[in-house]
């Protein structure tokens, strides 16, 4: 199957289905949020070890340096003498900038306590929206460690009653055709939730005190330091570029004269706003995109292969290079997508990583 990544490709940010996906696994934010870089890595490093001669020059998290001097820490290094570390051609960084869940106000501004009967609103108000939508809350019963909520919107009046214990979170959402969402404690996000997310709030149930039941409240942001990714990125490449090719800017060179490419790995894509995007298209060689339906079918893959309990110790670079049951792993999501896992921004098309002349080439499928 060669996936569609256009649909992908919006002109607009929203949060990504891998968030729905890494939310089915329950798992504290940054232990999980972390593993989604390391699979970007291992995937990586999959389209790498395809080339033999290309994989006979690689470094692995060195530190290369710049025209300034300045050292910089990528996840791959390709040199002509990879053992003296000699004679640099390419190197390759992996970024990705997940959802960030923020409290919605400052200190206690973000928690709602209410007693049975009572009720709180939350407001949906993006500037693409025709209309508000309002989110109405209200509290029905409950014990000591149980609520009953029955949650009503005002754009189609239609009420859901919802049960969750302490510790519960539900998400209230807007899709991109204005529809009001929820998703329900512990149920599949990725079912739930169909459309592409352009607002996400978070409501997560705390505890119950005196009959008085208290409820957290969180914003959820696409990528909100994206920017930030795109310039340090961005400076990598400048530096290395003026080092090795004696120029700062990417055009300043032709692509025949390079002796240096820098190639940016990047996944979650719909996170990048559109200055981000303008850096990293400006300053980096080769910007490449793995498909958010690429990582959800890796994350499927390590499951069934590994279990849920086990399979996040077996997603990093080290057990991709050290073990062949993570290789296996990685290359059955290479087979689903028949090695079509890498699209290039620039030649819209999906791309491997080639190797020829010493010089780190992506070649169009």
């Amino acid at each position: 199957m060669i996936y569609d990544i256009t649909q992908e490709l919006r002109d607009f940010t929203y949060i990504t289905s891998v968030y729905k996906c890494i939310a089915a696994y329950n798992l504290k934010g940054h232990q999980i949020g972390r593993k989604i870089g390391d699979m970007l890595e291992i995937l990586t490093m999959g389209g790498i070890y395809k080339n033999r001669d290309l994989l006979s020059k690689l470094d692995t998290e060195g530190k290369l340096e710049g025209y300034t001097t300045a050292g910089h820490k990528v996840e791959f290094g390709f040199y002509k003498n990879v053992q003296q570390k000699q004679g640099l051609f390419g190197a390759v960084e992996c970024k990705c900038v997940g959802v960030e869940e923020t409290t919605a106000g400052k200190g206690q501004n973000c928690l709602r306590k209410k007693s049975v009967g009572e009720s709180f609103t939350i407001e949906f108000n993006g500037r693409w929206m025709e209309t508000p939508i309002i989110q109405t809350i209200k509290v029905l019963s409950g014990t000591a460690d149980h609520v009953t909520i029955e949650l009503t919107d005002s754009k189609t009046r239609i009420s859901q009653i919802l049960d969750m214990d302490i510790g519960d979170n539900i998400k209230l959402i807007v899709d991109e055709k204005q529809n009001p969402l929820h998703t329900t404690p512990h149920g599949n996000m990725l079912e739930e939730i169909p459309g592409l997310i352009r607002i996400c709030k978070t409501i997560k149930f705390d505890k119950e005190a005196d009959g008085v039941f208290q409820f957290s409240l969180y914003n959820c942001l696409a990528g909100p330091q994206t920017i930030e990714k795109a310039k340090q990125a961005s400076l990598v490449a400048m530096d290395l570029r003026k080092k090795i090719d004696g120029h700062w800017g990417k055009e300043e060179i032709s692509a025949n004269q390079k002796k240096m490419n820098f190639l940016h790995v990047l996944c979650e894509y719909s996170h990048w706003e559109e200055k981000s995007r303008n850096v990293i298209t400006t300053c980096i060689d080769h910007n490449i995109i793995v498909p958010d339906a690429v990582l959800i079918k890796a994350f499927e893959v390590f499951e069934a292969a590994f279990g849920i309990k086990n399979m996040l110790n077996k997603i990093s670079k080290n057990q991709y290079a050290s073990s062949a049951q993570v290789r296996n792993a990685i290359q059955l999501v290479f087979e689903h997508f028949e090695d079509h896992i890498f699209y290039d921004i620039a030649l819209h098309s999906y791309v491997k990583f080639d190797y020829a002349d010493d010089k780190l080439l992506v070649t169009p499928i």
